[in-house]
Parts: C-alpha cells; sequence; structure tokens
C-alpha cells in the first residue's frame, strides 16, 4: 500500500492511492525495474522456459559410445542422435507453463471513486479487498478531486467547509479535467507498473465516469486535447472490462445503444469490444441508480454491437452504496480481531480481504464484480467460453440478483454431521453383470478367479491362432490381436450373452 503522485491535466501533480498484492508490485519495488517481462511476450516466455527445460534434460553421448551403438534404427545418418528430449504434455503455450505464465498476468484496475474521494477509509478498504481477490493486480485509485472532495460541514449541514453547497462544489471539478486525470492514471498503470491490462471500476460518481470510459466517449469535443486546448492529452484508457456500482450523473442513451455518441473503434483502430457489469440497489432514489436506469442500462447493452459480454443486476431491498459504504469501518472492526488466520493472510496475500458490510449482498456483488474482471482482462491465454449474455441460464441475464443470503445462514457442520449419520450402504447389484460370465458374483474378482479367467481367455485365442505368452508386453498383446481381427479370426469369437434391461438396452 503506498501514496504515488503521477501527472495530470495541465501536467499538475496529482496523487493516488495503490495497492497490490507483493507478487504484482515485485518489479516496481525493485526501483522501477520492470525486468524483462516488460519487453518481452508471455508467448516469448513460455518458450523460452520449454527450451531451458530441454536443454537441461538433454544427456550426452561419449564418442566411444556412439561408434560401439552405431546409427540408431531408421536413422543411418545419426540426425537424431543425442537430440534433446522434449516434453509434448508441456509444449507450446497451451500447456502447463503457459497456464502459469497466464496466471502470472499482473493486470491493472484503475478504481473511480464517489465523492467522498479516493482516501476515504472506505474507498481504501475496498481497493485492498479488490486487490486480495484478484492477485495478482495492482489497484489505483486516483484523487480526482485534487485534495477536496465532498464533506459536509457538520455545523452547516448542506454546505462544505468553504460554503459551497453540493452543485457549487461539483462546479469546482470540470468533467473535462477529470477525463484527463483517469486516462493519466491509466497510463500511469501502464508504464509504471507494466500492467497487462486494465479494468475500470466505478462507485457512484467513479460508477458514472466508468461507464464513459468503457464507452469511449468524452465530456469535450476537444478531448485529444488537454484543458488548455492545445496540450495533447494522454491516450485512451482503453480498458477490457468495466464495473460500475449505483452509477450516477451519466448520459447512458449517449453512452451505449445503436445510436450511443461513444467510440466504435479503440485507440489503434480496432472494434472496442468490453465487457461490463453494473450493480444497482433496489431501493436506490438517486437519479442514474435506480432501478428504472437499470432497466434502461441493461436494454441498452443488449443492443449494443460492442459489447463481449454484459451484466445488470438490482440487489433488492438495498440503499445507494450498499455493496461499499461502511467497508472501512467495517475493515477496522476485523483489524482488532488479530489471530493466526489473520497473520496468515497478511504474509501470504497482503491483507484479509473479506470485509462484509451488509449481509451477503455486499459480499456477492464484490465476488460477483472481482470475478467478471478476472474473466476478462485475461489478455495471454484469455477466458473462453458461452458469454453470461448468451448462457443457458437466463437467471444471470434477469435484472433482479436472487437471494443467495441463505448460504450465509446454511450450518454446513450440521449437514455434513447429518449425512454421515444418516448413510445407509447401497449393496452392489451384481445382476448387472454377465451370469455366464461371473456365476459366482462374491468371488469374481478374486486373484484366482482372474488367473482362471485369463487362463481361459488365452485357450480360446489360440484355437484363433492367437498365441500370447506371459513375456508379452501390452503393446506386443494388443498388435496380436489387431492382426487377427484383421484377418476375420476373431469373427465368430463368442464372448457370451450380454444380459438386457426392459428397454433392450445393454447393463454393460
Amino acid at each position: 500500500r503506498t501514496v504515488v503522485t503521477f501527472r495530470g491535466s495541465n501536467k499538475t501533480k496529482v496523487e493516488a492511492f495503490v495497492v497490490a498484492s507483493r507478487a504484482a508490485l515485485q518489479p516496481f519495488l525493485r526501483g522501477g525495474d520492470l525486468g524483462k517481462n516488460a519487453t518481452e511476450t508471455s508467448k516469448v516466455r513460455v518458450e523460452q522456459i520449454q527450451i531451458r527445460r530441454e536443454r537441461a534434460s538433454k544427456k550426452p553421448v561419449k564418442p566411444e559410445e556412439a561408434i560401439r551403438e552405431g546409427p540408431d534404427v531408421d536413422d543411418e545418418e545419426g540426425r537424431y542422435r543425442n537430440v534433446i528430449e522434449r516434453d509434448y504434455g508441456d509444449w507450446g503455450v497451451y500447456s502447463p507453463t503457459g497456464a502459469q505464465i497466464s496466471a502470472q498476468e499482473v493486470q491493472g484496475v484503475l478504481l473511480l471513486t464517489d465523492v467522498y474521494g479516493a482516501f476515504s477509509d472506505d474507498m481504501e478498504a475496498l481497493a485492498e479487498k479488490i486487490a486480495f481477490e484478484c492477485q495478482p493486480v495492482v489497484v489505483m485509485v486516483p484523487d480526482l478531486f485534487r485534495g477536496h472532495p465532498w464533506k459536509e460541514d457538520p455545523e452547516n449541514p448542506g454546505f462544505n467547509s468553504r460554503g459551497k453547497n453540493y452543485e457549487q462544489w461539483r462546479a469546482t471539478h470540470s468533467d473535462h479535467r477529470v477525463s484527463i486525470d483517469i486516462r493519466a492514471a491509466a497510463a500511469t498503470l501502464r508504464e509504471r507498473y507494466g500492467v497487462s491490462s486494465i479494468a475500470v471500476f466505478g462507485t457512484c460518481y467513479g460508477g458514472g465516469r466508468a461507464l464513459e470510459v468503457a464507452s469511449g466517449w468524452y465530456p469535450s469535443e476537444t478531448f485529444m486535447f488537454d484543458v488548455d486546448g492545445v496540450t495533447l492529452g494522454p491516450t485512451p484508457v482503453e480498458p477490457l472490462a468495466c464495473v460500475a456500482w449505483y452509477p450516477t450523473r451519466y448520459d447512458a442513451r449517449a453512452l451505449f445503444g445503436p445510436d450511443h455518441k461513444g467510440s466504435s473503434l479503440n485507440y489503434e483502430g480496432k472494434e472496442r469490444n468490453v465487457a461490463i457489469m453494473a450493480i444497482f440497489a433496489g431501493d436506490d432514489e438517486i437519479p442514474g441508480a435506480r432501478p428504472d436506469d437499470a432497466q434502461l442500462l441493461k436494454e441498452l447493452l443488449d443492443n449494443d454491437k460492442r459489447m463481449k459480454d454484459r451484466m445488470v443486476k438490482v440487489f433488492p431491498n438495498q440503499g445507494h452504496g450498499f455493496a461499499h459504504i461502511g467497508l472501512g469501518a467495517a475493515k477496522n472492526e476485523a483489524a482488532t480481531g488479530d489471530d493466526e488466520t489473520d497473520e496468515f493472510l497478511r504474509e501470504e496475500f497482503g491483507g484479509s480481504g473479506s470485509y462484509d458490510v451488509d449481509g451477503a449482498d455486499a459480499e456477492v456483488a464484490s465476488l460477483l464484480s472481482t470475478a467478471w474482471m478476472e474473466t476478462y482482462t485475461r489478455v495471454f491465454l484469455p477466458t473462453v467460453g458461452t458469454a453470461v449474455m448468451d448462457d443457458e441460464d437466463q437467471s444471470w441475464s434477469d435484472l433482479e440478483m436472487k437471494d443467495l443470503s441463505y448460504s450465509r445462514n446454511r450450518d454446513v457442520r450440521g449437514e455434513l454431521e447429518n449425512a454421515v449419520d444418516t448413510h445407509v450402504d447401497v449393496e452392489v447389484d451384481f445382476s448387472r453383470m454377465n451370469p455366464e460370465s461371473f456365476l459366482n458374483p462374491d468371488a469374481f474378482m478374486t486373484e484366482d478367479a482372474l488367473d482362471t479367467r485369463v487362463t481361459d481367455l488365452i485357450e480360446m485365442l489360440k484355437e484363433k491362432s492367437v498365441f500370447i505368452t506371459p513375456e508379452d508386453d501390452e503393446v506386443t498383446v494388443r498388435q496380436k490381436l489387431q492382426a487377427a481381427a484383421a484377418r476375420g479370426d476373431l469373427d465368430d469369437l463368442s464372448w457370451g450373452n450380454i444380459p438386457l434391461d426392459d428397454t433392450e438396452e445393454a447393463y454393460w
């Protein structure tokens, strides 16, 4: 966990809270040197590892041994003598080594905050939770409000300490300037931490900005330039995945749908392809985050060709901010329960990451969101399969989130103990075995019975000119049987009658 600075709009220094698993930060902590991984592609790394393994397995042959043994069979020229041994079970990118390198990819998460800013207890706790659940990952939380987040003056309700109401305070933070800062933060993630991809995650106000980033929509027509209209601004974020929690202050119709005003192409000129998840609260009354807004967003995403996947969920009986407000307090309470388990999690994963603020719904929202980013931000050996929006289980495409809270109240230990206590052994149904072959089912698996069975089979094959000896290995036996079958010697061989059930289908 650390606080860094980067150059935002107008080259002004902007602070950001950064949290990551130690493995993700190791290259940077070595003094900013990203090492070889920054210049080598994952494919090259896999090939180099496999080649080194082959070279290590190469067995030298002495000259006198080569002369004595002579050339290999079918290799009179000696071309393949002393060849490197290759493990074809682990060769190429679709291999155990390839999967390992893919799992080591470090993704970046750009966490865009609510109006309380990057350094509130809740946002820091959320960043830590994401880093814990998405390892290895670097989570960067830029200070979009430049040290002046919204904070109501307790002695003057509705106004901050400077005497400004909410809308007056919002007007001090230009949408264009915020957009530039977001893009600069993404550039910092890529350049300073060498992340392979970026997901954008936003809550409330930040959720609206996250949707804008995913759409490729900008608040100014001169988005390529900084607020001065002269200086060229940072490159677009181009996220692979987007998660927006109860988003506010965005124009859904401008961002998505067949008539969107966003970008259809990314910065490289390729078709934009992004996976978007949005979480809403059933009792939310803030414009943009209401259930009706969720319905509109879902309909627009369903009709937007740029979607790689989409999921929009409304959690019933929940209010605005249900998944993260109070997370900081829950974290502080959890910190008081210092035991060996907590110590292990801190040592191995940098923290416990499990701070529940409102029963199962908050935890479900968090796990769905982090799984979404894990699924769609993998660059090397990306996740494949059916998209959520195309899944046969339409419950994931339904707007309302099904109630999973029962799982929190399950007595799993009691269920297991009851299963053991009530277990009844099922007798083996020997009627499903061939009665001609196993007249005594209780003894058919004994060693003597098997020896007799094998002996009978060998004698039966001898009559067909198929001679199998105890010295024959499995390959030899198979070759003899295949040759006999090719000659037609086994065509009239009787293997016994097969008992059938009422449907005339064989039992085995």
